[in-house]
């Protein structure tokens, strides 16, 4: 009886210590230090909240001495980060040492608890560079399309060899670094204007060949994708970057019938669909259009999480309608002083929302300073041109460039009011401080000047 009480209470214990270890075990502490970085906290996005559930969830991470962090915070369950370009699988547990380098994520070298999963990462190829086409070594020696399923096989095998080497790593991490792998590779399929775009550049070639040459290109690779393209219509892949890449075909009816492969599952369909919504919403604005085009939306979408996603955002966007009050900023003068917007009451603000490191952004300056120009001594409106650039490299760029009209700068991250997700973004707000419309048309159009006029 005594034994039997021994094993109970024993079992008991056990029970009670495991408990307690899960619970202390969702901690995740990372540690390290990165280069290349001119801001005082570092920004980390969970990227599976991001592309899975369409929920921004950015950590900041505050630096000491510019490039040293130490922080915890608590993790449920292993989920993908980024920190500029670099990815992190982060899973409960965790205590990673990490060096980071905003140059590149292959610079990237980490220690510790989860740093396996973490080191393979680090050469995880590029989407928007066309995946395989970014190693250059094996690119560069492709001449015809024919060639192009043999050699990025070698980056695929290699991939698959050292994601086969991991001994520390989940059976999940496995099963989606695999399945990204095989992405990667239809990516690169996919982006075949990378075998001669600079012959066209050149003038080597005709822009209708290209085009031409294109479509017989992709008619060939279509048995290649297709063995790749059998297991899509699985909801985890969204996490990964490349999956949204080649999503975009596998939403198109015409690539899926050509290709012979099986329908967009029903809850990825509504992804998709909620997906391009949010996306015309962030780089056109809010109109009436867009308004109805939610409503409906949210109304027929029966999975649960995109039809909540659709109402909120509706709800968040109608607060920068044209009518509102404007959320107030502070920006940063070059005389290292502060100025606030709502100092400029009073007149009719045009703002200029751009950074050094945006072509569209650089092309539009010359047409609303030459507006400034114009204006110059009407004290009814006051032009700013807000950059979002690092406080240094704003600097540094009117070292070497003219101060053209009231140049000021912002952190981005001050700005989720106004929900900017790209730029070139022009602002105009009335004199009563009231929003006009926070998506104005570009100064090139001509249709921005029209627009400020009627409030002067």
């Amino acid at each position: 009886m005594k034994n039997i009480v021994f094993t109970v209470v024993l079992l008991i214990l056990i029970f009670s210590c495991t408990e307690k270890v899960t619970k202390e075990n969702k901690t995740v502490t990372l540690t390290g230090t990165i280069a290349n970085y001119d801001q005082d906290t570092l920004y980390m996005n969970n990227i599976s909240s991001k592309f899975m559930l369409f929920k921004e969830d950015i950590q900041g991470i505050p630096l000491e001495g510019r490039n040293n962090f130490n922080y915890k915070f608590e993790l449920e369950k292993p989920t993908y980060f980024q920190i500029g370009r670099t990815f992190l699988y982060l899973s409960p547990g965790d205590s990673l040492v990490a060096n980071l380098d905003t140059k590149s994520r292959s610079l990237a070298k980490f220690e510790g608890r989860g740093a396996e999963a973490n080191n393979y990462l680090t050469n995880v190829p590029y989407p928007k560079g066309g995946s395989y086409w970014g190693d250059r070594e094996i690119a560069l020696k492709i001449e015809t399309y024919q060639e192009i399923p043999e050699a990025f096989k070698k980056s695929v095998d290699h991939r698959l060899e050292e994601l086969n080497k991991l001994n520390s790593v989940s059976d999940e991490f496995k099963m989606l670094e695999k399945a990204r792998t095989k992405f990667d590779y239809v990516n690169s399929m996919n982006n075949l204007f990378y075998l001669y775009y600079a012959k066209v550049r050149k003038g080597e070639m005709k822009q209708e060949t290209m085009d031409t040459k294109i479509e017989e290109a992709s008619n060939y690779l279509i048995p290649y994708k297709q063995s790749l393209l059998d297991d899509f219509n699985k909801k985890e892949y969204l996490q990964l970057e490349v999956f949204q890449s080649v999503l975009y075909s596998l939403s198109d009816d015409d690539f899926t019938s050509k290709h012979q492969l099986v329908e967009l599952d029903a809850t990825l369909k509504e992804y998709v669909r909620t997906r391009d919504l949010l996306n015309e919403l962030k780089f056109n604005g809010y109109s009436n259009e867009i308004g109805d085009k939610l409503k409906i939306a949210s109304q027929n979408i029966t999975t649960k999480n995109y039809a909540t996603v659709l109402q909120d955002v509706q709800k968040e966007y109608e607060t920068i309608t044209k009518g509102n009050p404007a959320s107030d900023l502070i920006f940063t003068t070059l005389k290292n002083g502060n100025v606030a917007l709502s100092d400029y009451k009073g007149k009719v603000i045009v703002l200029d929302l751009w950074a050094t490191w945006c072509g569209p952004c650089m092309k539009e300056k010359p047409f609303f300073e030459a507006l400034e120009k114009k204006y110059h001594g009407n004290e009814n409106i006051e032009f700013i041109s807000l950059s979002i650039d690092t406080e240094k490299v704003w600097r540094e760029y009117f070292e070497e460039n003219d101060i053209v009209g009231n140049q000021l700068q912002i952190n981005r991250s001050q700005l989720t009011n106004y929900k900017v997700a790209g730029i070139p973004r022009f602002f105009v707000i009335d004199k009563n401080f009231k929003i006009v419309d926070v998506f104005a048309p570009l100064p090139s159009s001509g249709d921005l000047e029209k627009l400020m006029n009627q409030y002067i």
